[in-house]
């Protein structure tokens, strides 16, 4: 039991490690400054710093806004960001639109 503990904190620390590089490379890659990323997420500059840094952690909707600025350059390991357009039912006259979020691979 304890060794399962222990390789699923493992697991979950690779896995921030990943999304901190991801998170600095992909804003570096388009010309952002922590503080213009920060005014996109409506946080500041520190936080952005700090969740590049590893001393915050960013939670699932902070990290799919990540996904929804940057689109697929911001990846995620074992998580995959699906959208699902439906053409049944209609909205405004358009058919309608159901997201699903993510799914863990």
């Amino acid at each position: 039991m304890r060794r399962s503990v222990i390789r699923r904190k493992n697991k979950v620390y690779t896995f921030m490690l990943a999304v901190q590089r991801n998170l600095r490379h992909t804003r570096k890659k388009n010309n952002l400054t922590q503080s213009q990323l920060g005014a996109k997420l409506n946080v500041d500059q520190a936080t952005i710093s700090n969740f590049e840094n590893g001393k915050t952690i960013m939670n699932i909707a902070q990290i799919y806004e990540m996904y929804l600025i940057f689109g697929s350059d911001f990846c995620c390991p074992n998580i995959e960001f699906i959208e699902n357009v439906e053409g049944e039912g209609k909205v405004n006259g358009k058919g309608s639109y159901q997201s699903q979020l993510y799914r863990t691979i």
